[in-house]
């Protein structure tokens, strides 16, 4: 039986309303949501396993974004028939998203998670990496995957004086200052960008007006989670740590550790 997909909205900026709705596609997956402004669509599905692999001993999260040919009305031709490898501009997006994810997974998670981001429609004047992680962090938002926190990014940019959150591709062509920001509802995560200059007067502007516009997205986030009843993680086995053999080694090397810290 179909049910009707369940959706958040919230607003950036002068009108620009942005749609995350789940329940429409990828149903299988243990979370996705699409996330819409104007025409861009960006389709977002998360999956992990539910025990970690024998031996493992680190976290396994996988983030791939990728903009499908589809999504601006083309197919691959000549040679080659089919997609490509990820281009330098999706594995950069695709890096975006993991630095500001992997932080909020429990330290003793490790379980293989993948999160897979497509554009699956182009807007000429929507930039889809500003939205991708919102789209990441919504799908592992409405699963029941070990996440501690719901983040988002937002690209802030300032054009003839004036800072803007999400710009159009026709306003940043002409900005001086362009950075995104990955938070919390309460913490910073993540700071990239450049500039021509930037004093740190700037700098923390941009951040504060960041983090202001995360919050927000944060908040549509949190509604549609309790719109699709999401109440609890899943429990995971965790590994077991010699708490003895632990101790030995912080007795026998913190002090020295720190020694070389200070000295370097």
């Amino acid at each position: 039986m179909l049910t009707q997909p369940l959706q958040s909205k919230f607003t950036i900026r002068d009108g620009h309303e942005v749609i995350i709705e789940s329940g429409r596609l990828a149903r299988q997956a243990d979370g996705s949501v699409t996330v819409r402004q104007g025409n861009c669509i960006i389709l977002a599905t998360v999956v992990a396993n539910k025990e970690a692999r024998e031996g493992q001993s680190f976290f396994p999260l996988s983030v791939d974004y990728q903009e499908k040919f589809a999504s601006a009305g083309r197919i691959p031709g000549s040679f080659f028939k089919r997609e490509a490898r990820l281009n330098d501009y999706e594995i950069l997006t695709s890096r975006l998203i993991d630095r500001a994810l992997r932080p909020l997974f429990p330290e003793d998670y490790l379980c293989d998670v993948q999160v897979l981001v497509s554009l699956v429609s182009s807007d000429p004047e929507v930039m889809p990496d500003a939205l991708a992680c919102l789209a990441a962090s919504a799908a592992l938002a409405v699963s029941d995957i070990p996440i501690q926190e719901i983040i988002s990014e937002v690209r802030v940019a300032r054009v003839d004086g004036e800072f803007i959150i999400n710009p159009t591709r026709t306003e940043l062509a002409k900005a001086d200052i362009n950075f995104i920001i990955a938070a919390t509802d309460k913490n910073i995560m993540m700071v990239e960008g450049e500039a021509k200059e930037c004093s740190e007067e700037d700098l923390v502007k941009v951040i504060e007006l960041g983090h202001e516009a995360i919050k927000v997205q944060v908040k549509a986030q949190e509604v549609l989670r309790d719109l699709k009843g999401i109440t609890a993680k899943r429990d995971y086995v965790k590994p077991e740590h010699n708490e003895e053999v632990r101790e030995k080694v912080t007795a026998f090397a913190k002090q020295k550790y720190m020694k070389l810290r200070r000295e370097h």
